[in-house]
């Protein structure tokens, strides 16, 4: 944890920041499956048959029904003709509890000529809850410090004037070599292709795990009035 303070215009300024870092709990894989039968809703799952094939293949991995979700499908009409015969392509959202399943899984994928990997989206269950801990601990440390400068100068605290925090992350993905890469944007990760993806065809490496620093960062003024010895 760093820190830095200062005096301005009667205020005690003190400034504090921290590193941390979160893992992935969970993790969604989006999946693009052209069929050649067009469903919606639920029917999809046990009607198209390239969607079903899909799902039991990574039931056999231990990925329960419950994990897929239909978020769209687009049917490819012919002459302007909307049947059930109609091909269509299926996006579906699949929940991956078990983050370290997630190479058995995309291996699984490499064997479905019909299904492509668009995005990989890593998900954080308890960073509310840390974010909260984080800010605590620093709040109570800036009244800590502010508390040093105070008898540094010959003041006391006369209350808080200002808090504000921020927070900035870097995301580290897992290359598969046992290392990290660092990068600056969102946490998920696009596939270039549905097949080919094992060779390494993805920007960042070939995800296994994730994880992202988390910078927090609180500014606290505290008002400061002159002790009656002083």
């Amino acid at each position: 944890m760093s820190e830095q303070a200062g005096t301005e215009s009667g205020l005690i300024v003190v400034e504090l920041s921290a590193d941390h870092e979160l893992e992935a709990d969970h993790v969604d894989a989006v999946v693009e499956v052209k069929a050649s039968a067009f469903f919606t809703g639920n029917a999809a799952f046990t009607n198209a048959r390239e969607v079903v094939v899909l799902v039991r293949a990574l039931e056999d991995l231990g990925v329960p029904r419950t994990a897929f979700t239909l978020q769209s499908v687009q049917a490819e009409m012919s002459e302007g003709l909307l049947t059930r015969s109609s091909s269509a392509v299926y996006v579906l959202r699949i929940r991956l509890e078990q983050v370290e399943r997630l190479g058995d899984v995309l291996a699984a994928f490499s064997t479905m000529k019909q299904a492509t990997l668009r995005e990989l989206k890593w998900g954080y269950s308890r960073e509310l809850e840390f974010r909260q801990d984080w800010l605590e601990e620093l709040a109570r440390e800036s009244v800590k410090k502010a508390r040093r400068v105070a008898a540094g100068l010959g003041v006391k605290l006369a209350g808080l004037h200002r808090f504000s925090e921020r927070t900035l992350e870097a995301h580290l993905f897992a290359t598969g070599r046992g290392g990290y890469n660092a990068g600056d944007e969102g946490s998920s990760v696009s596939m270039s292709s549905g097949g080919n993806y094992l060779k390494g065809r993805v920007a960042l490496g070939f995800p296994l795990s994730h994880r992202k620093k988390v910078h927090v960062m609180a500014t606290a003024e505290f008002r400061g009035v002159p002790t009656p010895e002083s």
